[in-house]
């Protein structure tokens, strides 16, 4: 190790970036040990590339299955119940038409768990699941509406069931409704899923 190096290392880095700004100044010799002296450290932490842990703590706050999309969530998982109990009551009817009713609820209660475990694994999948949940969702709310109109016309008699029925309908609609302008505008959903619905 030469003099020259020696007195290189001893100085700091605001040292040798002045020496640097007028390396032309220098002779050959300095100029080749400033450069190697230079090179030995490491760079400034402006200048350093991100490590692994600086880019994880640097991750965007929307990023990930948080806020509005953890209540979308537990409204899936909790959905998975109420569509089975509304099946298993309508097992006693004779009907047709409740009979695919009660299979629309458990198909329902089916995607509804596929599409939470995709939304929890930010599959690649999961926008165009959650499309498909919140149409038939609507359309099931639609079906009671419908259903409940129906009633009102046929059977004067029974206005309050039909009254109850066609304000649930309109409620699931509705929530439908909500839930579809979310995913159409939340920048979270946008960051975590690289795109809107």
């Amino acid at each position: 190790m030469t003099t020259l190096d020696q007195r290189y290392r001893k100085m700091s880095a605001n040292q040798l970036a002045q020496l640097a700004a007028d390396e032309d100044k220098l002779v050959p010799e300095a100029r080749e040990a400033l450069r190697a002296e230079i090179a030995r450290r490491p760079p400034p932490i402006a200048h350093r590339p991100p490590s692994v842990e600086e880019s994880a703590s640097a991750k965007d706050p929307l990023d990930g299955v948080e806020g509005w999309l953890v209540w979308y969530c537990l409204g899936l998982f909790g959905g998975i119940y109420t569509q089975i109990r509304l099946a298993i009551s309508l097992r006693g009817g004779i009907s047709s038409i409740m009979l695919a009713f009660a299979i629309l609820c458990l198909g329902i209660a089916a995607w509804n768990l596929a599409t939470g475990i995709s939304v929890m694994r930010r599959a690649r999948s999961s926008l165009r699941m959650i499309f498909i949940q919140l149409t038939a969702g609507a359309f099931q709310g639609a079906i009671i509406m419908i259903d409940g109109i129906a009633l009102l016309a046929s059977s004067p008699g029974t206005a309050e069931l039909a009254v109850a029925l066609i304000t649930e309908g309109l409620l699931i609609v509705a929530g439908y409704a909500i839930w579809f302008r979310y995913f159409q505008v939340s920048k979270r959903v946008k960051i975590t899923f690289g795109r809107n619905l």
